[in-house]
């Protein structure tokens, strides 16, 4: 009878023992799921970046591509815009810009003094200051900075 006792107790601790490892796996299995799923959709979100990245990148090149007539155009802009107004700003800029381009000097096309120089977040502050949003008021603080 003694056997048969301790061989049955045997076999419940062994139960027991196994009933304790199958909710231990069943516990790892539910946050490996709940890992898998939160990795599926950070894979899917970094893939969506990556695609952004290299538009970043793509417009970056550009940029840097047009990097000095941009500069240059700048600098034109802070010597010379000061007394005149904005329509013949504009004229002289696609002026300049026309040059530029018949001379091979890499510039955008669609320059603009405030995309070059002006920091958004400052152009932003100015005009919660009563700086009017236009965009000769604009460069005219860019000018004054």
């Amino acid at each position: 009878m003694k056997i048969v006792k301790d061989k049955v107790a045997d076999l419940e601790a062994n139960c027991q023992k196994m009933v304790d490892e199958k909710e231990t796996l069943e516990s790892n299995m539910s946050r490996d799921n709940a890992r898998m799923v939160r990795a599926s959709k950070l894979v899917v979100l970094l893939k969506d970046e990556g695609i952004r990245w290299k538009e970043n990148i793509g417009t970056i090149a550009e940029e840097i591509e047009r990097l000095v007539g941009n500069v240059f155009l700048s600098c034109a802009c802070i010597s010379y815009f000061g007394p005149f107004t904005g329509t013949y700003r504009t004229k002289m800029v696609s002026a300049w810009v026309e040059e530029c381009l018949e001379l091979g000097i890499p510039t955008s096309e669609d320059f603009n003094l405030v995309n070059i120089l002006g920091d958004p977040l400052e152009l932003r502050s100015w005009n919660i200051a009563t700086l009017p949003s236009d965009n000769v008021s604009s460069e005219n603080g860019i000018l004054c900075t």
